[in-house]
């Protein structure tokens, strides 16, 4: 009797297999393969390192049963010569009859790009392909390996930023004096801090407690794009992070904007004693824990018509290179 049984579950096992065979093969020939359309290749966005590439692309499924998108693999050339490979994308889903989007992205490192150019001499923008294959399968189906490729020109370009000259306009001997008597100073004392401070000497870190006055500080962006694409370069906002986590807004008093290779931006700032006083009292001494200054910003390429793609900086600043002026 087991033997029976065992025979005849074989039995059914082996023509439920044919059965699947051959509805899968029918569905595959009649209704034809999911295929798998490579929409586009655009610049996502940029960091202090390198930039990066969004892929977009799209599966349609015309089976009456869902697939799932098991391995994408693909390699990424610039020129011919081999950059970097890409496995993405494992397990995701595509409903019956329907159509799925979806992407993955890659990172092309500023040095990269440098380094193709000098070895294509190509200084402007430089061609990149991805070229690769998806595997789509189901319980049902064996896996179908659908093949795509696309290329985008990716502009040569890598941003660098200083700033430079950054200056504390100091007040003259009579605003300090008023400044220091107003906060209840005796005037003997305030005479004698004010001729201190206009003549560079050391001050104590409390010197402006109390103290109701505003000073200029000046200070110029630098940019420099050291590639070749032509570019719009546009600074947003941008700021000091003081040792106690205040934020000193600078404020641009000319063009914020550069589109030549490379250009200046001049910044100010007004700082208050009651707010800033520790930290004026630190670039006077030149001593204390350095600030960090940040910028947010959007560079554009006008060959790609590309829209404004945002780029943050940040770096700290030695209180050495802090100076005074009158």
């Amino acid at each position: 009797m087991k033997k029976i049984k065992i025979v005849m579950a074989s039995m059914i096992a082996l023509a439920t297999g044919i059965v699947l065979s051959c509805t899968t093969s029918q569905i595959t020939n009649a209704i034809g393969k999911p295929t798998l359309s490579f929409n586009d290749i655009s610049l996502a966005s940029l960091d202090s390192e390198g930039v990066t590439l969004n892929c977009k692309y799209s599966i349609k499924n015309p089976y009456p049963i869902a697939l799932s998108l098991s391995k994408l693999n693909a390699n990424v050339t610039c020129n011919d010569s081999p950059f970097t490979t890409i496995n993405a994308n494992q397990g995701v889903s595509i409903s019956s009859n329907s159509s799925k989007a979806n992407n993955f992205d890659f990172k092309v490192p500023y040095d990269s790009l440098m380094n193709f150019a000098k070895t294509y001499k190509n200084n402007s923008s430089l061609p990149f392909t991805v070229k690769g294959n998806a595997s789509v399968s189901n319980s049902l189906l064996s896996s179908l390996s659908l093949p795509f490729s696309k290329s985008v020109n990716v502009p040569v370009f890598k941003p660098s930023f200083s700033l430079s000259n950054p200056k504390l306009v100091l007040p003259s001997v009579t605003e300090l004096v008023s400044a220091f008597k107003d906060s209840g100073m005796n005037a003997t004392k305030a005479a004698s801090l004010a001729k201190s401070i206009v003549s560079g000497q050391k001050v104590d870190s409390s010197v402006f407690d109390n103290v109701n006055l505003n000073m200029k500080l000046n200070c110029n962006l630098n940019v420099k794009n050291e590639g070749g694409a032509a570019w719009n370069y546009l600074l947003k906002s941008c700021s000091l992070n003081t040792a106690d986590s205040s934020v000193i807004d600078l404020a641009t008093s000319g063009n914020n904007s550069i589109s030549s290779s490379s250009g200046t931006i001049p910044l100010t700032a007004t700082l208050n004693t009651l707010k800033a006083g520790k930290f004026i009292a630190q670039i006077i001494n030149k001593s204390g824990t350095n600030p960090t200054f940040s910028l947010d910003s959007g560079i554009s390429f006008p060959e790609m018509s590309s829209a404004s793609i945002p780029l943050s900086y940040s770096k700290a600043i030695p209180l050495s290179n802090f100076g005074l002026t009158k």
